[in-house]
């Protein structure tokens, strides 16, 4: 995931504060901001772990899936999901089917998941998240705010990082204005 900081150094923004440290699911808090809710799939498959992880280390083999999460056609959110092969192979949830559907909304109704704590990150220019946002148009100063987070399904580990965009902070601190 290549997170810049390990955030608490720095004031969080007023806009993103009550998201970044929200305990539940980000898809559901999402769609309550938007008339229609979308997944776009980035890539999927399996890659090489450029960061260690919950039962991982850098250069392990992982099923990996990146998306944007749009509202109302606009990205607010990267999401990276990082899952050892093992957890993948248990077959709790069949990752590689999910297509176009919020992997949140299986994680958070799934009675074999515990949750980890959150961790707060910081994303440059330079990290996947901020190619992303530069790709998308979105450009931005000071490094993008996110979270990850461990979750533990059946006893096996997966991560999921998600990292607010430039137009998510824009518009929550319009709405705060």
């Amino acid at each position: 995931m290549q997170a810049l900081i390990a955030a608490m150094e720095q004031p969080l923004p007023p806009a993103l504060a009550s998201w970044l440290q929200d305990r539940n699911s980000l898809t559901l808090r999402l769609k309550t901001q938007c008339r229609q809710f979308d997944v776009q799939r980035l890539a999927e498959g399996r890659e090489l772990a450029l960061d260690s992880g919950p039962g991982w280390h850098v250069g392990d083999p992982l099923w990996q899936r990146e998306v944007l999460l749009l509202l109302d056609g606009v990205p607010w959110v990267y999401a990276l999901t990082e899952v050892p092969l093992a957890t993948l192979a248990a077959g709790d949830i069949d990752f590689p089917s999910l297509g176009e559907r919020p992997l949140g909304e299986l994680l958070f109704t799934n009675d074999r998941l515990s949750r980890g704590e959150l961790h707060l990150t910081r994303h440059d220019h330079k990290s996947r998240a901020g190619r992303v946002a530069l790709q998308l148009g979105q450009n931005f100063s000071e490094p993008l705010w996110g979270r990850s987070r461990q979750f533990t399904l059946s006893g096996r580990p997966l991560r999921v990082n998600e990292i607010f965009l430039p137009a998510a902070e824009q518009a929550l601190k319009a709405g705060l204005d």
